[in-house]
């Protein structure tokens, strides 16, 4: 670790990292990973634009490229804060489940626990979908405009982003199969779906005009 009294999943290096991820240790899990790959694809972005700042022949897009410089950099960092917070919110939950049950009242502060850390293990992914979604949106402005001899890696930026969004949405998806209020899972459904909505279009449109910009097209 760079940082040994951090707790920040971001201050491992990456190999500690991986080692981590793939331990009997349930955190960091998914739900971070997905954070980390959102905040793969914002920095990527990031790269390009700032790979076009400053550039004489690209004068006319400086203006542009600054903004998407601090707006990729403002998603990665909201990124990374959400690969924190992942673990914090399973542990809650595990801390939940193991509250004690030996008579009623016990049982029913244990499931009111259990019912309010999912619902925060599903706030942070949702998010995480939510911020992944911006990343995509951010990538169909930055695929026309910014340095073409470095555009690829906006586009490996919109579609770890898009992965980042799916990988997401299906720890909200394992959480509301625990959830017993139907009125709580339709509210996290239909975040879903709108975090969701019009990113594979978005995505296509990132890549045609990408790869328009590849050399010898």
């Amino acid at each position: 670790m760079n940082h040994p009294d951090s707790s920040s999943i971001f201050d491992l290096k990456l190999g500690d990292f991986l080692e981590r991820l793939g331990s009997s240790d349930p955190t960091p899990g998914g739900g971070a990973a997905a954070a980390v790959v959102g905040a793969l694809g914002a920095a990527l972005i990031e790269m390009t634009a700032n790979l076009t700042v400053g550039r004489p022949r690209l004068a006319d897009v400086q203006d542009q490229a600054h903004s998407i410089v601090q707006r990729a950099a403002e998603l990665r960092a909201r990124l990374q804060k959400l690969g924190d917070a992942d673990a914090e919110a399973f542990d809650q939950v595990t801390a939940a489940y193991r509250l004690p049950r030996a008579d009623d009242d016990q049982k029913a502060a244990r499931a009111r626990a259990i019912q309010s850390a999912l619902r925060l293990a599903a706030d942070v992914p949702l998010e995480t979908a939510r911020i992944s979604a911006s990343v995509v949106a951010l990538a169909e402005e930055a695929a026309p405009v910014l340095n073409r001899a470095v555009i690829s890696d906006v586009l490996v930026g919109a579609l770890v982003a898009r992965a980042a969004l799916n990988s997401a949405a299906l720890n909200v998806e394992i959480n509301l199969g625990s959830m017993t209020d139907s009125s709580t899972i339709e509210h996290y459904s239909a975040e879903l779906t709108r975090a969701r909505q019009g990113v594979d279009e978005r995505i296509e449109r990132t890549l045609a005009a990408g790869r328009s910009r590849f050399p010898g097209q």
